[in-house]
This record gives structure tokens, C-alpha cells and sequence, in this order.
């Protein structure tokens, strides 16, 4: 970022980067169903209550670009109820919703991070507004989502707020040194070994874990099995955190921990299923790839007594303990509070092998 650039407002493109990706994070914490409650029949449910701040990240981007292209430009105004009805958000997908809400913003990000001092003082007529700086225009934009995120029910108290440049509000992005695009979600995975201090919310559980449902495995045999330790109760959660081998002691402090099982025996013909633990980690890695989507980390992790834990949780002889998986938040403060050894593991880069190293082509050996 160039010196001559300033920020507005507490440094507005930090502040308004904090409260999208937390904000989203919250909101998919909320169940779809109760996403599409109504009070009364004339209100918005929380779906259409977004749509309204979807409509407005939609207006509001225009407003800002406008604002900073054009010499006071006559900005019109929007009918918020007849948008709603327009898009009929209450139709929509709660998680398709809150993506695109998330993306738009992110558009609105790029063109904020371009507003030199100067520009902030630029200014705009919005309806029959009196003149307003561009300044204000950003700072009325943030209050309104805030409002209506209010409305939603997500907690706001502590959104936008604090040093985020000493926070870290990414953290714990550590994109993947790719050669070639990937997918996303791959793309941001990774495996932290610290977490916040927040609950995980049976609903998004249930949701890791219909993700794994949909896993593909041999013969549709689906031999994955899940033990979930997510506290409600607290002693099994205890007897799962002891299995864990002293060197994965940190993952004793993520809000869930699972189990993953492997069923060994086809169910069709009682044969072995060579290929049964393969398929428990195609329907884990769906699982992980789906915390991702919601703003959550995963850890999986051999380190556990595999005696231990079929023993605790009388797992049947036939079947067979794969991985013990931590779950849960990003941890949000900063790095420099971490003890040296953890804060080193989760600074460290991302590596993965050269790809000639791992795919040949032909026969064995010779490089793709």
C-alpha cells in the first residue's frame, strides 16, 4: 500500500474487511431453517433481511465507484421491500445467500482499497440527500450493514474493532504456492493447531457431516463412521481429549473432536473391503473442505491411542479407528501471543512435493 494512501474511519478497508468475513462466519453459524422464519407475515425472514443487504452491497458499489469517477455525482435511491420481493430471496438457498453477499462485499473491498485521501472528500447527492463526502458515504454503507446484521441476530458489539493490522484479521489464511489454479476451498485449506474460544453449533456439526455423507466409496458401501465429541457431553469429550498422544496435547483445546471409523467388511458379502479406509478419507476430506466453506479449521491426526479409544467407545472388532479430528474457529488474535513453538508451526509455510515427484507418466518413475 503506497504511504500516500489513507484510510477514513479507523482505516475503513480494514474495519469493513473484519466485519464482512467475521459477519459471514456468524451467519453461517445460523440454521436454514430458522434463516427463513418469519415473525409476521409482512416481515423479512433473515434469508430476505440479507437479500436487503445484498441489494445494498449492489447499490453501494455503483454509489462508491461513481462517487470516485464522476465530479458530485446525483446518485438515485432504491425501493428496499420491492428488491426483496423482486429477487425473492425467501426462496433461495441460505448458504448460496450468504456467498454472495461475501462476494460482493469482497468487490466493494477491491474498489475501497483504491481511495486516496483526496478522494474521500469527493462528494455525492444520493435521492434528495444533501451533499455528502464519499467519506460518509462508506461510513453510512458499514452502519446499515451493521444494523440489519443486528436484525439478523449475529452479535455486532465486537465487529469491526481493535488493531487489525497487529490482529491479523486473516489470520489464519496461508493460501497454498500453487503451479496451476485450484479450486478455492483447496486452495485455503490448511491444518491449524490453535483455536478460538468459541462453541461449534450442533447445526453446522450436522452439516460437516452431511458433507461426508456424500462421499463416494466402493460399491456405495459408505464405510465411514463418526464418533462426535462436541461437549454436550463433556465427559465422553474428556475420555477422547486422553486418547490424544502428549505431542497433538493442543488439539485438547478445539471445541469438537471426532473420530473417524472405517467399517473393514463389505456389508453384501461380509469380504474384506480393501479399499475401506480409502473411502473414510474421500468422505473426511469432504467434511473438511466443507468447515472451510463456513469459515472453520480441521485438524486430522494419527497421533491417538487406536487401543485406547476402541476400548473407551466399545468399537467394534470389524471396524477401525482412522483419525482423531479436531475441530473448530480460527483462532483471531495475534500471532505474537502464541507460545514460540506454536507460533512457528502456524507461521511456517505451506510445502507439498513437486508434482513430477508424484505422478508419472506412463510407467513408473518417469515424470508427467
Amino acid at each position: 500500500m503506497s504511504e500516500a494512501r489513507k484510510f477514513a474511519d479507523s482505516d475503513t478497508h480494514m474495519r469493513l474487511a473484519s466485519i464482512v468475513y467475521e459477519a459471514s462466519i456468524r451467519l453461517g453459524a445460523i440454521a436454514p431453517e430458522r434463516a427463513a422464519e418469519k415473525s409476521a407475515p409482512d416481515r423479512w425472514s433473515r434469508k430476505e433481511e440479507l437479500g436487503h443487504l445484498i441489494d445494498s452491497a449492489t447499490v453501494n458499489h455503483q454509489r462508491i465507484v461513481r462517487t470516485i469517477l464522476e465530479d458530485q455525482p446525483a446518485l438515485t435511491s432504491y425501493d428496499g421491500d420491492r428488491w426483496v420481493a423482486l429477487h425473492e430471496y425467501q426462496s433461495s438457498q441460505w448458504t448460496e445467500l450468504i456467498k454472495l453477499w461475501l462476494a460482493i462485499n469482497e468487490h466493494i473491498l477491491c474498489v475501497v482499497d483504491t481511495i486516496t485521501t483526496d478522494l474521500w472528500e469527493r462528494t455525492c447527492t444520493v435521492g434528495d440527500s444533501a451533499p455528502m463526502t464519499l467519506s460518509a458515504l462508506v461510513g453510512s454503507y458499514i452502519d446499515h450493514m451493521l444494523d440489519h446484521l443486528g436484525h439478523i441476530g449475529i452479535e455486532t458489539s465486537d465487529l469491526g474493532k481493535g488493531d487489525f493490522e497487529k490482529r491479523e484479521w486473516i489470520y489464519p489464511d496461508k493460501p497454498a504456492d500453487t503451479d496451476y489454479l485450484i479450486n478455492d476451498l483447496i486452495y485455503r485449506r490448511w491444518s491449524p493447531r490453535v483455536f478460538e474460544e468459541r462453541s461449534v453449533s450442533p447445526h453446522l456439526v450436522r452439516t460437516l457431516l452431511e458433507a461426508a455423507r456424500w462421499a463416494p466409496s466402493c460399491f456405495n458401501e459408505q464405510p465411514w463412521r463418526y464418533l462426535i465429541f462436541d461437549g454436550s457431553d463433556p465427559e465422553a469429550r474428556e475420555r477422547a481429549r486422553a486418547c490424544l498422544v502428549e505431542g497433538n496435547a493442543w488439539a485438547r483445546k478445539a471445541p469438537v473432536l471426532m473420530l473417524s471409523v472405517a467399517k473393514e467388511m463389505f456389508t453384501h458379502n461380509g469380504k474384506p473391503n480393501r479399499t475401506a479406509q480409502h473411502d473414510v478419507g474421500l468422505a473426511s476430506e469432504n467434511l473438511v473442505l466443507e468447515a472451510v466453506e463456513y469459515g472453520m479449521v480441521v485438524h486430522q491426526m494419527a497421533g491417538f491411542d487406536l487401543e485406547k479409544a476402541r476400548h473407551e467407545f466399545s468399537i467394534p472388532e470389524d471396524h477401525t479407528p482412522v483419525a482423531m479430528i479436531a475441530i473448530g474457529y480460527p483462532y483471531r488474535g495475534s500471532t505474537d501471543d502464541l507460545p514460540e513453538d506454536e507460533r512457528k508451526k502456524e507461521l511456517a509455510p505451506r510445502s507439498r512435493k513437486p508434482a513430477a515427484e508424484i505422478a508419472f507418466a506412463g510407467r513408473w518413475d518417469e515424470p508427467y
